[in-house]
C-alpha cells in the first residue's frame, strides 16, 4: 500500500469531527510527489530504473538527507514521518507529546473580542445598528473592513456610507470607557482576484510603500476615534489566496514597522492579527515571530466544514459541524508546538451556522451526508449559513429539540431536508471553559451583527466569559450614581516587570541601599537574581513602603504604625523562632484599601492567634504567611501550624474574591527551572489576581519554590456626581430657542434640494405661519461628507445633550447623566414643541427602520435645526386618520402607456406590441439582445460612429430560479408591501437588466469622454485620455482576428465583457437611461385633488425610491459589486492587449470605465433625489389647498392621510443614497 494511502486510510470520524492524520493528503497531492512516496527507504534501488517522477522529494527529512526533502523539518514544528511527510498523530510523532499550558477553569477571561459588520446594516432586515451592541459585554470591537488602496496604499473606508458606522461604534466608548475599538482591514475577499489581490503582499515587501500606509493609517485612526487595528490576511503565501513565497518572513517585518509607527499615536497603538486554525494556511504564518510584535491573536476556529468539503476526497459530503472542540484542540496544538504565549491567544466562536440539504430526510445524525447547501435565511440570504437570530426563529417556529453534544461543544438542530450546526449559550460555556483551561487570553466572536436585536448572545458570551467587574462609568440605570473599579498594589511574578502604566514603588526604610531603590523580593522564585516587583496601579498616589526590619540580622518582622504587612522575606535574618523581615506599606489610598482590610497573625506560634473582630474572616492558612515567616510544628504529628491571614470580608463590594492556590502557574505555560530541578512549586498568579500569601511548606514541602495565593481585587466605588452643566444645557436650550439660526452647511432639507427660501417648512400653510420653520440655505454635496458637525452651533451642548438621549434609547441605557439630559430637553424644548417631548418624540424614532439608520448626531443636528418641521411630522405622523391611503390596486399600465414598455428597448423602438407587466418574465427574458453605440458624429471625417453589439442570453424560466442557480443570487425584485403607498422597501424577486444597457453607454463614453444626458443635470466630460473609434471598433472583434500571438483570449471581447456580467441586477432601467421616469402628462393626470388618483401618484414615487432600495440591498450590492470585478478584468485585458498590438497609444479603458461607473451613478443618485422631491412638493402643494378647503370632514381627512404619506415619503428619499466608492476597490 502507498504510504498516502496509508496515511488516508488514519483518517478517524467521530461524532461530527474529521480529524486528517496529514495535513498533505487534505490537498490533491501533485503527481511527481505522489510517485517519491512509494520510494522506499533505499533511494538508491530506484536507480536508472526510475520511470516517473524521479526528481520528486520528500516533504521534510527524516535522515536520508537534504538531497532528498524539500525542507529539512516541518512547518509549525509538526512531526516529520519516517516517510518524510509532515503530521501531528501517532503515525507522525510516536509517543511525542504536546505540551499543553493549564490552568484552572475558573476565574475571568482577559479579553471579549467582538467583530461588528458594517454591512449588517444593509441586509433586508435584521439590520444591525451600532447601538445595539451590549455595553459591557466586549474588550475589543473590530470593526469591519476598511481598506487599503491598491494604488495609493493609504486606508480607506470600504465604502463611505462605513464613516457614519464608524462613528457610531466608536461612540460607544463614551459609555463604556475600558472599550477599545479596532479598525479591521482586509478580510477574505480582499485577496480575491481583483486590483486589491496582491496589496498585502505588496504592502509587506515594500518599506516605502509602508510609510505611505502607516502615514495615512496614524490619520485615519485619530480621524474616525480607533485605538488600533486587526489586520486580517487571508492569507499570506497560498499561491491560491493570490499570494507570494516571500510574504512569509515579510509579513513579521511589517508587523514589527507596524507596531512601531502605531507608538507615536498617543495611545492608538492596539495591534491583534486573525490566524486560521488549519494547518494548510497557518503554515504561511511565522507565528514565533509574529506573536512578538502583535497584542494578541484571533483564531478563527470556526469554518472547519462546509459545503467545500463536498467533492475532496479526503473529507466527503458529510454533515460536519463547522466548529468543534476536538478539531480546535489540535488547532490550538500547533500554536503550543511554537511557544505561543496563550494569554497572546483569543479563541474563536460563531453567532452563525454552516447549514447544509440532506441528502436523506430520515439520516441527520454523524456519519449522513449532505447534497447541498441549505437554504437561504430571509435576511442573511446566503446558502449554506444562517445567522444565529435565523436559527432561534426557525427553532420556535418548528417547535425543534436540537442536540448538545457536548464531546465537540457544538449544537444541531435538523428540520424537513435542512439541518445546521452551531454555538450557543451552552457550547459558549464549553468553549470558554476550555479557553481557560488552557490559560487563553480571551475569546472572539464572529460577529457580533448576527445576533438577535437584544443582544441575547453576546450577554450570553459575558457570563460564560464571567467577567467579574465592567468598568462602565456613568452607565447606572435611572439613578446619579457612577461605578468605579478600583486595582490594587501587588507583586509580580518572578523575573517579570510592572504592567504597563503601572509604577515601579521604592523602598523608603532606612535600610536600603540608595535612593530610588525599589521593593523586591526573590521569595519563591526558582531561578537565582529573579526577583517579584512591587507594582501599583497609576490612579491613585503611590504609597510609601520599606521592608522592617533587618536589625543586624535580628530581624523583627513588624509594620510601623500606619502601615500593613504586604510581603516578608527571611533572607539575612537568623532564623531564630520564623524571624523574618516584613514588606511593610502604608494605607489611607484606595491601591491599598483590600491590604488594610486584612491583617497577618502571629507568627512561629501561628494557631494560638485568633482573628481579631474587626477582621474575622481567615482568607488564608500559610506557615509562612506572606513568603518569609514561618510557624511552629509538632515533630510527632509532622503537622505545621499555619499563620492566619484575617479580613474583613463584610463588604461585597470590597473584598478579595475568588481565591485559588497556584502551585505551577504560567501565562506561556513554560517554567524556567535550574538545571538538576526534580520538583518544584511556582510562586505566580494570573494577570487579573493579587498575590496575597505565599508558601514553601505543606503542598511545596521538599520541593524547589513556593506556591501562591492568589486573588481577584473586587473593590468598587460609587459616587454621585455634581453636575454643574444642568444649568449651562437650560440657557444654550433657551437661547437657542430664542434665535434658531443654523449656518448655511448644516442640518436640513437643503441636504436634499438646494435652497430652503421658497419652502421653510413644509407645513407653513398647514399653521397658519408660512415662515413657522428656519430659514435656511445651503447646497448638499452628494459626494462629500460633513467632518465637524458641533461647529455648527453656539454651544456644543445643544447637539450633545440630544445627541445622548437618541443613543440612550437605541441602545436601552439610560444613564445619569442622560437622564438629567432628558429633564432638561423636556423643560426647555418640549414645553414649547409638544411632540419634541421625549415621550412622544423617541418612542416615534424607535419605531421608524429608516430614521434608525442615520447616527445620532446628524439626527440630532437635523431635529435641532428643524424644530417646528420635526414637531409637526411626528404629530401627523402619529395621529390617527379617518381615511387611509393605499395603492393595493394601483394600475400603473393605466395612468402611464409607457410603464410596462420593454426597459432594454426604451427609446429604441415605436413598437408598443413590446409592452409588458413588470411582475411576470416573459419568454423574452434571458434572451440575447442588439444593441446600438452611438458615438455620434467623428469630428475628423465627419461620419456617423454607430456599431451594433449583441449581449449574451443569461438563465431564465423556473420563475426566476434557473438565474438563482446559476449566479447564487436568491433575491429578485418586487415591492415589499404594495399596499403602502409609502414603502419604498423591497423584497427582492424578479430580475431585471441594467448591465446590457451601461455597457453600450460605457463604450460611447470611452469614446467621447461624455455621460449620457441626466435631464437637468449639467453636461459630464471626461478629461482623460479618449479611446479612438478605430480602437473601439476591435472590441467586437474575436481576439483571434487582432491579437493572435499576443493573448490566448478567445472570443471578442464585448463578448467576454457581457459572459462576465452574467445576470440582470436592477429595476431602474427607465431611470438609468436618463428620462423622467413617468412623463409630464401622466403626473398631471394623477397630481389632482382626486382622491382616486392620489394613490397612483404616490406609487409613481415609491417606485422610483424603490430602485435605490434595491440597489442598497446587502446581497444585490454584493453581486453588483462582483458583476463590476469580472467586467472590469476584461476592461483590463482588453487594455493590456491593445497596448501591445498599438504600442503608444496607453489606452486606459479601465480608468474610463471607473470613471463612467462612479459619475454616472453619481449624478444619477442627484437626479433621483431632485426629481422625487421636486414631485412631492407638487403634490403636497395640491393636498395643503385641499386640506385648507375641505368642504367635509372626510375629505379633511383623507387630505390629511395623504399629507402624512407624502412626509414619510420625504424623510425616506432623504436617506436615500448610493456608495459610489464602491467602484474604487472592486474593480
Amino acid at each position: 500500500m502507498a504510504i498516502a494511502e496509508q496515511a488516508m486510510n488514519s483518517v478517524a470520524r467521530a461524532a461530527w469531527i474529521l480529524v486528517t492524520t496529514s495535513w498533505a493528503a487534505m490537498r490533491a497531492i501533485p503527481a511527481r510527489r505522489a510517485a517519491a512516496i512509494r520510494l522506499t527507504r533505499n533511494y538508491a534501488d530506484c536507480g536508472k530504473n526510475c520511470v516517473a517522477g524521479c526528481d520528486s522529494k520528500a516533504e521534510c527529512d527524516p535522515g536520508f538527507g537534504a538531497e532528498w526533502a524539500d525542507a529539512s523539518s516541518c512547518p509549525l514544528n509538526v512531526c516529520c514521518s519516517k516517510y518524510g511527510f509532515c503530521g501531528t498523530t501517532a503515525e507522525f510523532c510516536g509517543d511525542k507529546k504536546v505540551n499543553r499550558p493549564s490552568c484552572s477553569k475558573s476565574g475571568s477571561l482577559q479579553r471579549v473580542v467582538g467583530y461588528y459588520e458594517t454591512w449588517s446594516t444593509r441586509r433586508r432586515c435584521n439590520k444591525f445598528w451600532p447601538e445595539k451592541i451590549p455595553l459591557g459585554v466586549y474588550t475589543h470591537i473590530n470593526v469591519a473592513f476598511a481598506v487599503i488602496n491598491p494604488e495609493t496604499f493609504e486606508i480607506a473606508p470600504s465604502l463611505n456610507a462605513d464613516i457614519d458606522l464608524y462613528r457610531r461604534v466608536t461612540y460607544l466608548k463614551t459609555i463604556d470607557p475600558d472599550l477599545k475599538v479596532f479598525i479591521a482591514i482586509g478580510g477574505w475577499a480582499y485577496n480575491d482576484p481583483g486590483p486589491t489581490a496582491t496589496t498585502f503582499s505588496d504592502l509587506a515587501a515594500s518599506k516605502e510603500k509602508q510609510k505611505t500606509f502607516f502615514k495615512s493609517l496614524v490619520r485615519f485612526l485619530a480621524t474616525y476615534n480607533f485605538d488600533g487595528i486587526d489586520l486580517d490576511w487571508e492569507y499570506p503565501v497560498a499561491d491560491d489566496r493570490s499570494s507570494r513565497p516571500e510574504d512569509y518572513k515579510n509579513l513579521p517585518i511589517l508587523l514589527k514597522n507596524l507596531k512601531a509607527a502605531l507608538k507615536n499615536t498617543g495611545g492608538r497603538d492596539g495591534l491583534s492579527i486573525t490566524l486560521p486554525a488549519s494547518y494548510w494556511y497557518l503554515q504561511h504564518f511565522d507565528v514565533k515571530q509574529i506573536s512578538q510584535h502583535v497584542d494578541f491573536l484571533n483564531v478563527m476556529t470556526y469554518d472547519m466544514h462546509g459545503t467545500w468539503d463536498k467533492g475532496n476526497k479526503w473529507l466527503g459530503a458529510y454533515l460536519n459541524a463547522h466548529t468543534n472542540l476536538t478539531e480546535i484542540k489540535s488547532s490550538m496544538d500547533l500554536l503550543w508546538r511554537n511557544d505561543i504565549p496563550p494569554e497572546k491567544v483569543v479563541l474563536g466562536m460563531a453567532f452563525y451556522g454552516r447549514a447544509f440539504t440532506v441528502v436523506d430526510r430520515a439520516c441527520t445524525t454523524p456519519g449522513c451526508l449532505f447534497a447541498s447547501g441549505a437554504e437561504p435565511g430571509d435576511c442573511s440570504s446566503e446558502v449554506g449559513i444562517l445567522m444565529i437570530s435565523e436559527i432561534e426563529k426557525v427553532i420556535k417556529e418548528k417547535s425543534l429539540k436540537p442536540t448538545l453534544y457536548k464531546d465537540a461543544a457544538v449544537k444541531v438542530a435538523a428540520w424537513d431536508d435542512q439541518w445546521v450546526g452551531y454555538d450557543d449559550a451552552d457550547t459558549f460555556q464549553l468553549k470558554a471553559d476550555f479557553a481557560r483551561s488552557q490559560c487563553l487570553g480571551g475569546v472572539m466572536v464572529w460577529a457580533i451583527s448576527h445576533d438577535l436585536l437584544d443582544g441575547t448572545y453576546s450577554r450570553a458570551l459575558a457570563t460564560v466569559a464571567n467577567r467579574k467587574v465592567v468598568a462602565l462609568a456613568d452607565h447606572v440605570e435611572q439613578n446619579d450614581t457612577i461605578t468605579i473599579k478600583h486595582d490594587q498594589c501587588k507583586w509580580t511574578n518572578c523575573g517579570e516587570g510592572c504592567p504597563p502604566g503601572w509604577v515601579t514603588v521604592s523602598r523608603s526604610d532606612k535600610d536600603r541601599h540608595h535612593d530610588g531603590e525599589i521593593m523586591l523580593d526573590d521569595g519563591g522564585c526558582l531561578v537565582e537574581k529573579q526577583f517579584h516587583v512591587l507594582c501599583c496601579p497609576p490612579d491613585q498616589e503611590v504609597p510609601t513602603c520599606g521592608w522592617y526590619t533587618f536589625n543586624n540580622g535580628r530581624c523583627v518582622g513588624k509594620c510601623p504604625d500606619g502601615m500593613t504587612e504586604i510581603g516578608g522575606t527571611n533572607r539575612g535574618c537568623t532564623g531564630v523562632n520564623g524571624n523574618y523581615q516584613a514588606a511593610c506599606c502604608t494605607t489611607g489610598t484606595k491601591n491599598m484599601a483590600l491590604h488594610q482590610k486584612c491583617e497577618w497573625g502571629a507568627s512561629f506560634l501561628c494557631d494560638r492567634y485568633t482573628c481579631p473582630a474587626q477582621n474575622p474572616n481567615i482568607l488564608a492558612l500559610s506557615c509562612n504567611g506572606n513568603g518569609g515567616s514561618a510557624c511552629g510544628g509538632d515533630w510527632r504529628t509532622n503537622r505545621n501550624e499555619e499563620r492566619k491571614y484575617c479580613c474583613d470580608s463584610g463588604d461585597d463590594n470590597m473584598k478579595w474574591d475568588d481565591c485559588t492556590w497556584e502551585d505551577h502557574y504560567s501565562a506561556t505555560g513554560l517554567i524556567l527551572v535550574p538545571a538538576g530541578t526534580r520538583s518544584y512549586c511556582a510562586s505566580n498568579c494570573p494577570a487579573d489576581k493579587v498575590r496575597v500569601a505565599m508558601e514553601h511548606y505543606n503542598t511545596c514541602s521538599r520541593k524547589t519554590g513556593s506556591r501562591a495565593k492568589c486573588c481577584s481585587p473586587k473593590y468598587t466605588t460609587t459616587i454621585t456626581p455634581v453636575d454643574p452643566l444642568v444649568t449651562l444645557w437650560e440657557s444654550d436650550l433657551t437661547a437657542w430657542l430664542q434665535n434658531p439660526t443654523c449656518s448655511s452647511s448644516s442640518y436640513s432639507d437643503a441636504w436634499l434640494y438646494g435652497s430652503l427660501e421658497k419652502r421653510s417648512t413644509p407645513y407653513g400653510i398647514f399653521s397658519g405661519h408660512p415662515t413657522r420653520g428656519l430659514a435656511m440655505s445651503g447646497q448638499y454635496a452628494p459626494f462629500e461628507k460633513r467632518q465637524d458637525q458641533l461647529i455648527l452651533f453656539s454651544s456644543n451642548s445643544i447637539i450633545i445633550i440630544l445627541t445622548d438621549i437618541i443613543f440612550a434609547y437605541r441602545s436601552s441605557s439610560i444613564a445619569a447623566k442622560v437622564s438629567r439630559e432628558i429633564k432638561v430637553w423636556d423643560k426647555i424644548i418640549g414645553a414649547q414643541y409638544t411632540y419634541l417631548a421625549t415621550s412622544q418624540m423617541m418612542p416615534f424614532l424607535m419605531d421608524q427602520w429608516d430614521i434608525y439608520g442615520t447616527a445620532a448626531t446628524d439626527l440630532a443636528g437635523d431635529i435641532i435645526c428643524n424644530l417646528p418641521r420635526w414637531d409637526e411630522f411626528i404629530k401627523l405622523c402619529t395621529m390617527p386618520v379617518s381615511e387611509n391611503v393605499t395603492c393595493a390596486n394601483v394600475d400603473r399600465d393605466a395612468w402611464d402607456p409607457e410603464y410596462s414598455v420593454d426597459p432594454d428597448t426604451y427609446g429604441t423602438s415605436s413598437d408598443s406590441a413590446g409592452k409588458r407587466a413588470l411582475t411576470p418574465l416573459d419568454k423574452r427574458d434571458g434572451q440575447s439582445r442588439s444593441f446600438t453605440v452611438d458615438c455620434g458624429i467623428d469630428p475628423v471625417t465627419n461620419l456617423r460612429r454607430v456599431m451594433y453589439i449583441d449581449s449574451q442570453p443569461y438563465p431564465n424560466g423556473d420563475g426566476g430560479n434557473s438565474l438563482e442557480r446559476a449566479n447564487g443570487l436568491t433575491v429578485r425584485f418586487a415591492l415589499a408591501n404594495p399596499a403602502d403607498c409609502t414603502d419604498a422597501t423591497i423584497d427582492p424577486n424578479a430580475p431585471n437588466n441594467i448591465w446590457a444597457w451601461l455597457i453600450p453607454r460605457a463604450i460611447e463614453f470611452m469614446v467621447t469622454g461624455i455621460l449620457p444626458p441626466v435631464q437637468g443635470l449639467p453636461e459630464y466630460r471626461s478629461k482623460h485620455n479618449l479611446l479612438p473609434w478605430d480602437v473601439a471598433q476591435l472590441l467586437g472583434l474575436d481576439y483571434s482576428q487582432w491579437a493572435a500571438g499576443i493573448t490566448s483570449a478567445t472570443g471578442s471581447p464585448i463578448s467576454r465583457i457581457f459572459d462576465s456580467l452574467g445576470s440582470k441586477a436592477n429595476p431602474g432601467v427607465l431611470i438609468f437611461n436618463g428620462k423622467q421616469p413617468f412623463g409630464n402628462d401622466t403626473w398631471a393626470k394623477v397630481n389632482v385633488a382626486d382622491p382616486s388618483r392620489a394613490p397612483a401618484a404616490l406609487d409613481q414615487i415609491r417606485v422610483v425610491i424603490s430602485v435605490f432600495e434595491y440597489l442598497n440591498d446587502f446581497n444585490v450590492n454584493s453581486k453588483l459589486g462582483q458583476v463590476y470585478r469580472g467586467a472590469s478584468a476584461e476592461w483590463r485585458l482588453f487594455q493590456s492587449t491593445v497596448n501591445k498590438v498599438r504600442p503608444g497609444g496607453n489606452y486606459d479603458t479601465y480608468l474610463l470605465w471607473r470613471e463612467f461607473m462612479t459619475n454616472f451613478f453619481g449624478e444619477l443618485t442627484l437626479w433621483v433625489r431632485t426629481w422625487v422631491v421636486e414631485h412631492l412638493n407638487q403634490l403636497e402643494d395640491t393636498w395643503l389647498e385641499v386640506y385648507n378647503s375641505a368642504p367635509d370632514a372626510r375629505t379633511r381627512g383623507f387630505a390629511f392621510s395623504t399629507l402624512q404619506e407624502i412626509e414619510i415619503m420625504r424623510d425616506r428619499i432623504r436617506r436615500i443614497r448610493f456608495d459610489t466608492s464602491m467602484f474604487v476597490y472592486m474593480g
